[in-house]
């Protein structure tokens, strides 16, 4: 191992350092931005999930329709319709259940809105709704699933006057969870439903990780993620591909496993994805670095002047000694963390898999970002190469997009990290030729 002096241990904290300020000034713990997609009624719900939804109602002339005899009531299946067509009849009360294997605490939702009387009294699993023996019009239904992950309820109806609604484009469609059907204000009848649950759509692409996930420091829709992107939604199938950026700067392994097992936007983000990736692991490493050298100075290492104090405390003479006394803790803070990861990584495949079984999983191997000339090179290259081995584990089942090498044998003339003593760049994340080159290893990446 290359021996090297303090004043370039000095030099070399100094950069990681302020590299290290950059994150936590540019939103270390900002949540990610999410856009959630508006509802497509041209959505194919021809696939029935293993949940379905059966339902009766009570019918102007007919009564409790379908007819039952003793205690056992009968019920249609959806998405059987309930209700007339060309009669002008009014259907005055409804109940819906759900059928199947439905999980404890799952439950369907549902109001109706009556004639004279407004918006009903919102009731659950099999309640009736509505009115009998009254004359009274329901005019709108809103309904909705509750504690039932994976699946959407959808439904559509026939209404006075109206015809069948929803339509678009001359097409008869859908509402789906909790939309309006029908209408209020208009003196309408509600004549006829069809109901059905439906397991939702598995087309969206899922982003995991910290700031390179997150795209920082590439042209702005230029971070590998957004490259990914567009280039499987080009492919025949994507064309209604939705991305979800899950990645937030400073994440650590451990903050994954808890966004996966914790956070309700991420775990319903992950379950309806096609494709997911993960970059993480790399402030396992710079996180524990940051600390360790804040504490040898007594700094504060959240406060806004914190890079400005660093400065400041290594321009002290006696700065090199206090850096040479904190080295064997670094290193042990450095191999803590690769040893976090390790144990980490399996529970996030683990989570990842138990909620999407049917997503296809690229994961990121760590780059260095410091150059082989750097005294730190060779406390942090090993370190990361063993994170890299846990990534890379045979018989994974999933592929790696082998980053490490790829940033290691580029030979082109665009910098792929914005980093170097001599230059005064202190950006360890990756330029927008980068990302590229990130988004490149995704497309040749291998299945372990």
């Amino acid at each position: 191992m290359k021996k090297f002096t303090v004043g370039k241990i000095s030099a070399s904290l100094l950069s990681i350092i302020m590299i290290l300020s950059m994150f936590f000034s540019t939103g270390i713990f900002a949540a990610t931005e999410q856009t959630e997609s508006a509802t497509n009624n041209s959505i194919d719900t021809t696939i029935q999930g293993e949940i379905g939804v059966a339902y009766r109602g009570h019918i102007e002339n007919y009564g409790n329709t379908p007819s039952s005899v003793g205690p056992n009531l009968n019920y249609l299946t959806g998405p059987e319709e309930l209700g007339t067509r060309d009669e002008s009849l009014r259907l005055e009360g409804i109940a819906i259940k759900l059928t199947g294997a439905v999980p404890e605490g799952a439950s369907i939702t549902y109001r109706v809105h009556v004639q004279d009387q407004g918006w009903m009294t919102p009731v659950s699993d099999g309640a009736f709704t509505g009115t009998t023996d009254r004359s009274l019009r329901i005019e709108a239904i809103e309904i909705n699933l509750v504690g039932l992950s994976g699946y959407d309820v959808y439904y559509r109806g026939h209404v006075q006057d109206k015809g069948d609604m929803p339509s678009a484009n001359g097409q008869w469609t859908w509402v789906k969870n909790g939309a309006r059907l029908g209408t209020t204000g208009d003196s309408l009848r509600l004549e006829a439903i069809e109901i059905k649950i439906v397991k939702s759509q598995i087309n969206d692409y899922a982003a995991l990780g910290d700031s390179i996930a997150y795209g920082m420091s590439a042209t702005p829709g230029s971070g590998y993620v957004n490259l990914f992107y567009n280039n499987l939604s080009s492919i025949s199938g994507n064309e209604n591909m939705q991305l979800d950026n899950l990645g937030i700067p400073g994440e650590t392994s451990s903050a994954l496993l808890s966004q996966l097992q914790t956070d309700p936007a991420t775990i319903a983000a992950v379950s309806k994805a096609k494709v997911i990736t993960v970059s993480i692991g790399g402030n396992n490493l710079l996180s524990p670095l940051i600390a360790t050298v804040a504490k040898a100075f007594n700094l504060d290492p959240t406060s806004a002047n914190f890079t400005t104090e660093l400065a400041a405390a290594l321009a002290d003479p006696n700065s090199q000694a206090t850096l040479a006394a904190a080295m064997p803790e670094i290193q042990a803070n450095l191999t803590a963390g690769a040893q976090q990861f390790a144990a980490d990584w399996p529970q996030i495949v683990g989570t990842i898999r138990t909620l999407a079984p049917q997503a296809e999983i690229y994961v990121s191997t760590l780059y260095d970002p410091i150059n082989s000339q750097d005294p730190l090179y060779q406390s942090f290259d090993p370190i990361i190469q063993g994170i890299n081995a846990v990534i890379a584990t045979p018989g994974s089942g999933y592929k790696v997009a082998d980053v490490y090498t790829a940033f290691k044998n580029y030979q082109g003339a665009e910098p792929l990290v914005n980093f170097s003593l001599y230059t005064g760049q202190l950006d360890p994340h990756p330029t927008t030729t980068g990302h590229a080159v990130i988004f490149q290893s995704h497309l040749n990446a291998q299945i372990y």
